[in-house]
Order: structure tokens, then C-alpha cells, then sequence
């Protein structure tokens, strides 16, 4: 008996949040990369693959903090890199990790030049699956260039490894049954920042629970929402809805319309899910708080939505508010880091903080005492970087020589902080992640001005598709909207006896 010969599967991963509205370009060099089988241990797929017996194809893994559009020129090194690794004949399959929302100076969409590259190497023949993000801002044309679109399912996001899975899950279905699926997409003219969109709750609880129901449909692979990462000026910014049937296009093409009618219909129900309150009056709501431990996200400078990270604007407000036990965690300041680093342990240190990276970003002095440096935990679970913390009395505050993220109790840990014994705590966030939301015993959003503000009015975006709630609102004509590409929501007819869920 002739054994099955097995399944020669590529994979590859490049990941990076994108904000257009961020001055400061996303580098090489800002990347966690690794290639060939170094890869192995980035991604959470390789037991499956192994199980099946597959044989692996690596190429490599790119993933970057949150930030401003990648550099043209490194993110070119990165896609060819990725595709000279790819065999031009013998896959049987191709696996790819990517965001979403990879924005490129120059090119826009990274997915999109990516998936077009591959396709010229190895045809239209080979499946090709994507595992995404949730915040993916997905191009019109991506669909075409790949089979089956899956990607996270929660936000705060907890399902990341099963998103990769999937997608895994799906590629060796699709080998396995000779299927080339054509995945169909849909859009809602409604952008809503991610801080008021949570899968937990309502509204976009039940529009989760509609997708779910669409999937269980005969023969449909993946309905997924996506919501989109609203800091990106492209015409294809906003919530998406891509469906994946094994042959019936009609069908996928309906579920992905009802979603996104749902959306709209929903649109004036997104809220913030904690308190919302401008600058200075969270700081005041802060300073009042009983509550022994209140997180205060500073919200526009959010790296983790890919804003840069260096503006002391809250800072400030903290000082002159008069704030007292609170800890600002941090900002991105390379020369007062490296000031840091010249002095000894101890010493007390006049520096000025801030507005080292966008001109956007504002500046102010802090008098402290250098109590602690040393290299802190990143984003990627990486090292960041060097870092120094300054007691400055009432307020302390950390300082990193790179863009970070303290969105996690091991960032804290990693350079032995214990943010726990202050009473405010300022995190360059939106929505708590849930490992910090979990020791918050209150949260409150600061409205702050910066790259990822809060209100679609002041992102001044010039590129995304009108109309466009919430610049303009009612424009849908009639129960199933006007029928222009993109905002038809009427389903064409499905197969007998399969009923679109309404």
C-alpha cells in the first residue's frame, strides 16, 4: 500500500498595527523577526501542522509594535523576503499571519501588495488561508487574492492562537476537499474607534452571535467581522465582513451584506464602555476616586493603537492638577532616557520629557530621583528596550528609550515596579487590556488630543470613502440602502432550502 504523501504547507507571518495619522515610520528594526524554523516557536500552529503530518514550508515572522506606516523601502524587504522563501511549485497550501491594518508609505495596504506578490510566484491554484486580527482594515481586492478569511473573534483580543488554528484548520480542508472557496466581502459606512467596540457587549454581542449562527450554514467555512483600525486614511478604512463558503458565493456574499446592514443599524448604540471624560476632568475624577487603585488611559497617545508615545500632555495636566501617589507609565523619550543612564542610581535629575518624536506632542520638566533602569518587556514579549524610573515626589514616572507598551502586569515586573501601591496609575492605552483590567478597580478614558483621538471629527482623515458615519449620518435610501458597491446590504438568493439568519 503507497502512503499518502503529505501536505507540503508554507507559512509566513508579518504583523503590524498601522496609523497613518503617526508622523513617526515604522522601521526594520522595530520588527520581532525570526525566519526559517526559528519561526516555529513565534506561531501557535506547528503541533497541528506536525499532527497532520504535514510538510512545512517556513519563511518568516515579522511582528511590530502598533505604530506609523512602515517604511517603503523595509517593508519591500520583508514581502520579497517572505516570497523568495516560497517554492515556485510542489505547495499544496499556503498559511499566512497577518493583521490587517499594515499600512505602507507609499503603497497602503501591505496585505494586499503581499498576497499579489505570492499569487505572481505561485498562481491561483494553491489555497491560501488568512489568520487576521480583528482591527484588520481589509482592501477590496484582498479577497480575491486569497480562499478563506478568518481572524480574531474578541476584543480585548483573547483568542489569538485559536485564530491561528483556524486558519490552519481551514487551509487543510480546503486541500483536502480540491476546494478554491471565494471569500466575499462587505462594508459598513460607519467608523467606530475601538474603545467602544468590545465583542462581550451589546451591540456587537449580538452582531457576534449572528456571524456565529451564519457559520454553522451547510458548507460555510468562516463569517467573520472585522471592525477595522480607524487611524488609517484609506477608502477601505472601517468595519468589514468577509464570508467563505465552500461554493456557493451567493451566499456568503448575503451574510456578509446582513452584517453589515446590522452594523449600521447599530451605529448610534457603540459606546464607551468605562467612563469617558475630557483631560482635565478625568484627572479631576481620578484624584477624587476612592477606589485604592484607578487606571487612567491616555487615550490619543495610545502606542498600542499605533500613536507614538511621547506626549507629556497628561503628564502636565497631573501636575498641575496637584495629583498626588500616582505613576505615569510612560513616555518615550530617548534623550532623557539616555540622561538617565549617565547618572548614578539615586541621584536626583532635572529633565525635560516629551515631544521627542512628533511635533504634535507636547514637552514638560520633571525634578526626580533615579530609582530604577534597566530593559523592559515589550509588546511582543520581547525586550524593549532600555528604561528609567524618576520618583518625583507625588508623581513618578517612567521614561523608554523606544516606543512601549505597559498594557500588562509583566511589563510592570520586568523593570520591578509595582504599579499596585499607587493610587492613579496613567497608561498610554485605550481600553485596559484584560490582564491590567482585571487589577483596575476603576478605569477611566482621557479623552486626550493625539494619533489615535477618540472622535472620527478630529482625525481630519481626507482619503476614507463618504459618506461616512459619524460625518454624515441617514444617507442609506430605503430598507436595503442605495445599491452602490459597498453599501448594497440585499442579499442575493441563496441556494433552496438555506435562509441567510436575519
Amino acid at each position: 500500500m503507497v502512503s499518502e504523501k503529505p501536505m507540503k504547507i508554507a507559512i509566513g507571518a508579518m504583523l503590524c498595527e498601522g496609523n497613518s495619522l503617526t508622523p513617526v515610520l515604522t522601521r526594520l528594526a522595530d520588527f520581532d523577526y525570526a525566519e526559517g524554523q526559528d519561526m516555529y516557536e513565534k506561531v501557535a500552529v506547528m503541533d497541528l501542522l506536525r499532527g497532520q503530518g504535514c510538510d512545512v514550508v517556513p519563511t518568516l515572522y515579522a511582528h511590530a509594535l502598533p505604530g506609523g506606516p512602515v517604511a517603503r523601502e523595509d517593508f519591500l524587504h520583508l514581502a520579497e523576503s517572505l516570497v523568495e522563501r516560497l517554492p515556485r511549485k510542489g505547495l499544496d497550501g499556503i498559511w499566512l499571519y497577518l493583521h490587517g491594518a499594515m499600512c505602507v508609505e507609499e503603497i497602503g495596504s501591505a496585505e494586499e501588495h503581499l498576497l499579489a506578490r505570492i499569487r505572481e510566484k505561485v498562481g491561483y491554484e494553491v489555497p491560501i488561508s488568512l489568520s487576521m486580527d480583528f482591527h484588520a482594515d481589509n482592501s477590496d481586492r484582498l479577497p480575491k487574492l486569497c480562499n478563506v478569511v478568518t481572524g480574531y473573534r474578541t476584543a480585548p483580543h483573547r483568542d489569538r492562537e485559536e485564530a491561528q488554528r483556524r486558519g490552519v484548520e481551514l487551509l487543510l480542508h480546503c486541500i483536502r476537499g480540491k476546494l478554491l472557496p471565494r471569500p466575499q466581502l462587505a462594508r459598513a459606512d460607519v467608523i467606530v474607534c475601538g474603545d467602544a467596540v468590545q465583542t462581550d457587549l451589546e451591540p456587537l454581542k449580538g452582531i457576534m452571535e449572528m456571524a456565529e449562527e451564519m457559520e454553522r450554514l451547510p458548507g460555510m467555512l468562516s463569517v467573520q467581522v472585522f471592525n477595522g483600525q480607524p487611524w488609517i486614511d484609506e477608502p477601505y478604512t472601517g468595519p468589514n465582513f468577509v464570508a467563505t463558503h465552500e461554493w456557493d458565493d451567493a451566499l456568503a456574499l448575503a451574510c456578509a451584506r446582513r452584517l453589515a446592514r446590522r452594523f449600521y443599524e447599530a451605529r448610534h448604540d457603540f459606546r464607551f464602555l468605562v467612563e469617558a471624560a475630557t483631560p482635565r476632568e478625568a484627572v479631576r475624577l481620578a484624584m477624587e476616586a476612592r477606589e485604592p487603585l484607578v487606571f487612567l488611559s491616555d487615550s490619543g497617545d495610545n502606542t498600542t493603537a499605533g500613536a507614538v508615545g511621547d506626549n507629556a500632555y497628561l503628564l502636565k495636566l497631573l501636575q498641575q492638577e496637584g495629583a498626588k501617589d500616582a505613576l505615569v507609565a510612560g513616555i518615550a523619550d530617548a534623550g532623557a532616557c539616555e540622561a538617565c543612564y549617565a547618572a548614578g542610581l539615586g541621584e536626583e535629575l532635572t529633565l525635560r520629557v516629551g515631544g521627542s518624536l512628533s511635533a504634535d506632542s507636547e514637552a514638560t520638566v520633571i525634578t526626580g530621583r533615579l530609582i530604577h533602569r534597566g530593559d523592559i518587556l515589550s509588546y511582543q514579549h520581547n525586550n524593549a528596550g532600555p528604561s528609567a524610573t524618576l520618583d518625583c515626589g507625588d508623581i513618578t514616572v517612567v521614561i523608554t528609550e523606544n516606543r512601549a507598551a505597559m498594557c500588562r502586569p509583566d511589563i510592570f515586573d520586568s523593570i520591578d515596579l509595582d504599579f499596585r501601591r499607587f493610587h492613579i496609575v496613567a497608561v498610554k492605552l485605550g481600553y485596559l487590556f484584560p490582564e491590567l483590567a482585571r487589577e483596575a478597580d476603576r478605569a477611566i478614558l482621557a479623552l486626550t488630543p493625539g494619533a489615535s483621538c477618540e472622535r472620527l471629527e478630529d482625525m481630519h482623515l481626507k482619503r476614507i470613502r463618504r459618506p461616512m458615519f459619524p460625518l454624515d449620518d441617514d444617507f442609506l435610501e430605503g430598507p436595503e440602502g442605495p445599491g452602490e458597491e459597498g453599501r448594497d446590504f440585499e442579499e442575493e438568493s441563496p441556494r433552496e432550502g438555506q435562509e441567510v439568519p436575519r
